[in-house]
């Protein structure tokens, strides 16, 4: 863990080099230590692609293009036919779409212009692999992938329901309501773990709430089999998604991948746990104005515990979520365990 002194010569030397064009700025970093140039770095990092959501040879990329990835509506994919688009991000668009029985689904185009990059395509078909090996209730299926003229594609079932952050931001939810869903995520990341499987980009984006009240965890898209994390080039979406040395939204990265560490599935359950405490309290646990007030926060704001933000939270989820949120990963509770506590309290209520 960063010494909080450390923060004073993390700050000073962020805000001496944030506005300073490149070359500039390697000169100021050069006569740093390397372990403060790296958290520095990690924060210019940060901060760019906050001011910048697509890099400029991208954006270069969508003039020519003039409607990059926009298919209309009506055109077919395969087998599919287009009917709306319904999300955009770095790796491409989402749409909605019927098959040839008349079934919806949401079909998932890697954008045009990145077509070029193996990166994207090997992370593409990461998604896919990964996605199609998971079956399970709280997991959307992945139907079909596959390559048509409009680029690569993967076939998800459909799901109509708002997504966690519309939820989070709604109204507080009851706590027999938070132990239920909180209960489907934490079992729905046990399955992925127990097949090997490791997610990387949790975030209340990332689950969707159906209308019948099952949850869903899509977009495998950070997603890799276990084994050594590949630093990838900038592939920045406008859902806050980070990559390369920061895979993930920064609001709910692990320490450990913030310091540029191997990811493992104590990384997805701390990311899990501080979406967990924001549904169950309605705060964030390291909220902040900044990229740097994120960082820090992640890395040496103590974490109250939930039940002195709301009463009535049960005393053994209290712990729990303080659990997941442990900065050592070791200290973290397992997906499985974490959902057999919460399945405990939703029998009860």
């Amino acid at each position: 863990m960063t010494a909080p002194v450390r923060w004073d010569e993390i700050e000073r030397l962020f805000h001496e080099t944030v506005d300073l064009p490149p070359a500039e700025r390697e000169g100021l970093l050069e006569a740093a230590s390397p372990p403060l140039r790296a958290e520095v770095e990690s924060l210019l990092r940060t901060n760019d692609q906050e001011l910048f959501d697509v890099p400029p040879v991208h954006l270069a990329a969508d003039l020519l293009d003039q409607s990059p990835g926009a298919l209309a509506v009506g055109e077919r994919v395969g087998s599919y036919e287009i009917e709306e688009l319904v999300a955009t991000g770095g790796m491409g668009e989402v749409y909605r779409a019927r098959d040839s029985s008349g079934t919806l689904v949401a079909l998932k185009i890697l954008r045009r212009h990145l077509v070029l990059s193996p990166q994207a395509i090997s992370r593409f078909e990461t998604e896919a692999c990964a996605a199609s090996a998971l079956h399970h209730a709280n997991i959307v299926r992945i139907c079909e992938s596959g390559e048509s003229s409009a680029g690569l594609f993967i076939v998800m079932e459909w799901v109509q329901g708002p997504t966690f952050r519309q939820l989070i931001g709604s109204a507080e939810v009851s706590i027999a309501v938070a132990t239920d869903w909180s209960e489907q995520a934490t079992r729905a990341l046990a399955a992925a773990h127990a097949a090997g499987i490791l997610h990387r980009d949790i975030k209340p984006e990332n689950i969707i709430l159906r209308t019948d009240g099952v949850l869903k965890m899509l977009d495998f898209g950070l997603a890799r089999l276990d084994g050594p994390v590949r630093i990838e080039p900038d592939l920045t979406g406008s859902s806050g998604t980070i990559s390369g040395t920061l895979s993930g939204t920064l609001l709910y990265m692990s320490p450990e991948i913030l310091r540029g560490e191997t990811a493992t599935s104590a990384s997805d359950v701390f990311s899990l746990g501080a979406l967990l405490y924001e549904l169950w309290t309605g705060r964030h646990p390291f909220a902040g104005d900044t990229p740097l007030d994120v960082f820090e926060a992640i890395e040496c704001r103590e974490v109250l515990a939930a039940s002195a933000l709301r009463a009535g939270i049960p005393a053994e989820i209290d712990e729990l979520l303080l659990r997941m949120l442990d900065r050592d990963p070791a200290g973290r509770p397992r997906a499985e365990e974490a959902s057999a506590v919460f399945s405990r309290f939703s029998e009860r209520t």
